[in-house]
């Protein structure tokens, strides 16, 4: 059986742009602070609101 490396997998990957991903999670685009397509900081607000959540 053949391992596939990381870049392989990696190559492979359809990526989705972050805002949708955000959506998934409950994150608004307000609260996102994009770089690039398919990477993001989450704002300190979102972190702060979420960790009151059980």
């Amino acid at each position: 059986m053949a391992f596939k490396t990381d870049i392989e997998i990696a190559r492979e990957a359809v990526k989705e742009p972050i805002q949708a991903i955000g959506a998934k999670l409950g994150i608004s685009d307000a609260d996102l602070v994009p770089y690039g397509h398919d990477k993001a900081k989450v704002s300190a607000d979102f972190i702060a609101r979420a960790a009151s959540n059980p």
